[in-house]
This record gives C-alpha cells, sequence and structure tokens, in this order.
C-alpha cells in the first residue's frame, strides 16, 4: 500500500531538480508510442477503459460530485471487484474491504478522489496523475504538498487505520512492505527512448487515458465518461436528449422574454424622447 515517507525525505530541495523530476519531465516529454500499450488489441485497449469508467463512476449518485467525499458502498467495492477481479491487485481489494467494513475511509475511495480530480482538471502540477502512475508516492507531497496537502493528509489517515487494524490481528504484517505500486521508466538504449511500464492494470488504464486525455468528459448529469469522439459531450442519448429540450425551452423563453424587453425598451426610449 501507499507508505508515507519520512519527513526528511519531503524537504525543500532548494530548486535543485531530483532524478524523479527529471525522469517525470522526460516521461511526458519525450516517451513514444512504443509501450506496453502498443502490444494490447483496440478491443483490450477499450476493456481497460470500461473498467476505468465503472471505476471513476463506482458508488456515486449522478447528481452527486467528487469533492463530496461520500465513502463508498462496501456492497459498491464488492461488485466492482467481482467485475473487475484484476484491475488492482487482490491485497488492494482486501485492505479496502477490509476498512470499508469498519466504517473508514480506504485506498479504493483514495485513488477514485484523486482520479475523479484529474479527469476535472484539478491537478494543474500533476501530482496526483504521478501518484496514480505510481510515479511518485504520496508522502512525498505531505508538508510541501500544496494543493495536494488535503491528499497527503487522507493518505497518512487511512495507512493509519490498517496499521491499527493490523495491530488487533493475531498475524504480524510488515508496514514497510505496503508500499505504493511502483511503475517503472525503462531506458532503451537502441531504441533511443524511455518506456513506462505500469505495474498494475489500473495504471495502464490511466496511462492510456492521459495519452488521450481529450477523451474524459463529464456529462451534464455528472458522469465521469470516456468519450468514443470528440464530439461526444453525454454520456447516455438520455442526456442528450434532456440537454437539446433544455436548449429548446431556453430559446422559446428568450424570444418570448426578449420580445417582451425590447417593447419595454421601445416604450422608455418614446418617453424619453417626449421629455
Amino acid at each position: 500500500m501507499i507508505c508515507p515517507k519520512s519527513a526528511s525525505e519531503s524537504t525543500s530541495t532548494g530548486g535543485i531538480y531530483t532524478l524523479t523530476d527529471l525522469m517525470l519531465v522526460c516521461m511526458f516529454s519525450y516517451m513514444s508510442e512504443h509501450t506496453i500499450l502498443q502490444e494490447r488489441s483496440q478491443q483490450e485497449k477499450e476493456a481497460l477503459f470500461a473498467a476505468l469508467d465503472a471505476f471513476v463512476n463506482c458508488g456515486i449518485p449522478a447528481a452527486q460530485r467528487a469533492d463530496e467525499h461520500r465513502p463508498d458502498n462496501l456492497r459498491d467495492l464488492q461488485l466492482f471487484r467481482l467485475q473487475n477481479p484484476q484491475f488492482f491487485p487482490q491485497d488492494f481489494y482486501d485492505q479496502s474491504e477490509m476498512l470499508a467494513r469498519a466504517g473508514k475511509d480506504n485506498y479504493f475511495d483514495w485513488y477514485k478522489r484523486l482520479l475523479r480530480a484529474v479527469w476535472e482538471g484539478r491537478d494543474a502540477e500533476n501530482k496526483r496523475l504521478a501518484v496514480l502512475l505510481g510515479l511518485e508516492n504520496a508522502g512525498y507531497y505531505g508538508p510541501l504538498g500544496g494543493d495536494f496537502q488535503r491528499e497527503a493528509g487522507e493518505n497518512m489517515a487511512i495507512f493509519s487505520s490498517l496499521a491499527s487494524l493490523w495491530s488487533n490481528t493475531e498475524a504480524g504484517v510488515d508496514l514497510a512492505a505496503h508500499q505504493l505500486f511502483s511503475a517503472h521508466i525503462a531506458p532503451d538504449w537502441q531504441g533511443e527512448e524511455l518506456r513506462y511500464r505500469p505495474a498494475i492494470e489500473f495504471q495502464e488504464a490511466v496511462y492510456a487515458l492521459m495519452r488521450e486525455s481529450w477523451r474524459a468528459r463529464l456529462c451534464n448529469c455528472g458522469r465521469y465518461i470516456i468519450a468514443a469522439k470528440p464530439k461526444t459531450t453525454y454520456c447516455s442519448t438520455g442526456c442528450n436528449g434532456k440537454a437539446r429540450a433544455k436548449q429548446e425551452r431556453d430559446r422559446v423563453r428568450w424570444h418570448s422574454d426578449g420580445k417582451a424587453q425590447r417593447a419595454e425598451r421601445k416604450r422608455k426610449k418614446k418617453e424619453a424622447g417626449q421629455k
């Protein structure tokens, strides 16, 4: 799981870029299309998107937005796990369910809140994206987290909850072994490139969407969608129909109100001219 780094590792570098910073810059600037994604067929890629779509929308009513932080129902988590058993590792699901049963926040929900923030464009510094891709540990953004401060605090609270629950079990658990699922950037001398290698399917799906970020949309109903075409703006024909009906009502109202307003302006202008 996600283990916060020590305070010494979170101190300022005084403006000097770390190796991690440089690797992130290289990845987003120079990484070619020749990654693990090329090894998947289009059908497999769409399956990844389908799982990511189900995940980001899991447990939230259509009208509810991400920043309301409502914990998912345990049943929603279990249903997603049943339908997408390989999307996250089994221990990730196990620990999230254990915390959900105890009525506590968990990493399943926490990852989802990070993804929604990225989806909505609320990740200007790409900190949340780096954590989702497995390129950075959330603890790194602790004291110096800026707009990531809240999420860093939530991460540490979840980790503390896990530690507390584990301490009450007979089986000993090595907390240091539960780290973020770290992806890798592999250098390729012959190919003259850096290649992103995800550790889990979830990271692969997030990376695939990042490569086509235009597809990440928000429907008027509040649902997160992965658009198939650039013109797609609604999650269903139902939402599309409602939007068109509203546009028609607004058009009729504009013509009706506009006629009355023009008549009123004309009357006032006439009265002013008489004076």
